[in-house]
């Protein structure tokens, strides 16, 4: 099943897809349901991949290169992934009483970059820097 990387099966309520890591080449199953099936292609395809064209942009200078996942949208994708690694990793961090609290429903404030309603989560959003060893920022 899939290729060298792995793969997945999606089961779904009208039937399953089995496709290589990152989704590449689906296969509907049985594979007899992939015979005369023709999906139009809805997406415009990166043909240099995505690091090349993020750095042609880069050499192009802000705006002038049309990228196929902008900032715009993959920023906050981006913040919406971290804050499910945020989660996990905050759920065995102990409370201001000393106890685990457990799964928690966690609160974040995107315009100040923090959790507000369990301060200790907060250790894996921002760190402390030792002397002299800070970010020019």
């Amino acid at each position: 099943m899939g290729g060298s990387d792995g793969g997945a099966i999606i089961t779904g309520t009208k039937g399953k897809i089995m496709c290589e890591c990152y989704g590449a080449n689906p296969t509907l199953l049985p594979s007899s349901r992939m015979q005369g099936l023709n999906v139009p292609q809805t997406l415009a395809r990166v043909p240099e991949g995505h690091y090349v064209q993020w750095v042609n942009a880069c050499i192009a200078g802000y705006g002038k290169n049309q990228l196929s996942s902008p900032f715009e949208y993959a920023g906050p994708l981006t913040e919406t992934i971290l804050m499910g690694n945020l989660a996990l990793r905050s759920y065995m961090v102990k409370d201001a009483t000393g106890k685990f609290p457990g799964r928690k429903k966690l609160l974040w404030d995107a315009q100040n970059m923090k959790i507000t309603n369990f301060d200790e989560a907060n250790a894996f959003v921002k760190r402390e820097y030792r002397p002299g060893w800070t970010l020019g920022v």
